[in-house]
This record gives structure tokens, sequence and C-alpha cells, in this order.
């Protein structure tokens, strides 16, 4: 099988590793709910996600465990096919794609071996928190939002919708 953005896949490793890396920190040095004050908006505050984004479905009786394990590992899988079928000199795409799927990974791991996804970044304004995250999701929100943008703005997305409309 030709996977011609292997190199990208350093990146997705990377990003595990270090998403990895980063949980066992603050599973070593915090207590669980207890806020460490790093500078005002910021605080270190170790939480277990039960759910998904945004904690969604974290009061479920324990299903969403396998669900979300079912639908991230499938999209994962979809972004891998996306990234073997995009050039390698592409960065702009695979830059995203292999956040996406490090960060994916990064969650997927904690789900599959502990139940909950480990959460410690903790923003705030005033009395207003941001809900809790890790390197992971950063990786997805980034990866997220550059593909928006890329499907937006860039010239290759714009003349793939061409051709598609063409064959059509």
């Amino acid at each position: 099988m030709r996977f011609p953005s292997l190199p990208w896949l350093s990146l997705s490793a990377v990003m595990v590793v270090l998403d990895q890396w980063t949980k066992a920190i603050a599973v070593a040095h915090l207590e669980y709910n207890q806020p460490v004050a790093v500078f005002p908006g910021l605080n270190w505050t170790l939480i277990h996600n039960y759910g998904g984004a945004f904690s969604f479905l974290s009061s479920q009786p324990g299903w969403q465990k396998w669900f979300f394990l079912v639908v991230a590992s499938a999209v994962t899988l979809g972004l891998l096919e996306w990234l073997r079928r995009t050039p390698r000199s592409n960065w702009v795409l695979c830059l995203p794609l292999a956040l996406l799927v490090g960060g994916a990974i990064g969650n997927l791991i904690d789900r599959a071996t502990l139940g909950y996804v480990i959460d410690f970044v903790d923003v705030y304004y005033q009395t207003h928190h941001w809900p809790v995250f890790n390197l992971a999701d950063s990786c997805v929100t980034v990866g997220i939002v550059w593909l928006i943008c890329y499907e937006l703005f860039s010239k290759e997305a714009k003349a793939e919708r061409q051709n598609v409309r063409a064959r059509s």
C-alpha cells in the first residue's frame, strides 16, 4: 500500500507522545479537581472527562465510552485514508490531518485504557471557565479550524470541488 504522507505520521506520533507525557505529569502532580494557578486566566486542574467534547454525554451510565471509542476510531481511520491520498508536499492539508490524527489517538488511548480522558488545562476569564482540556484536544481544535479555513479559502480545495462538480 502506497502511503506518500507517511512522514506526516511522525508529527502525529510526536503529538501522541507529548499528550500522554503531559497527562502523566498532570496525574503525578495535581490533585483531582483542585486548581493550581499558573497566571491569571490559566489554572492546571485535573479532571476526568467521561464524555466527549465539552463533557457531552458525561453523565451517562457508561455506554458513551464505547460510543466515543467507535466513533473516534472510525474518524481516525478516515483521516488516515485522507492523509494517505494526500501528496506529501501538500503541507497545508497534511499538517491539520496529522494534528487531528495525533489528537484523536491521544484521547483514544485514555478512553480505551482508563474509560475517561484526562484533562487539565483550565482557561478562564474572571468567573467564566472554558471546559478543561488537554494537548490532544488542542491538536483536534487547531486541526479542525485549519481544515475549515483550507476548505473555505484554498485554491486547491476550490479546484477539487469544481472537478467533483464536473464529473457529476
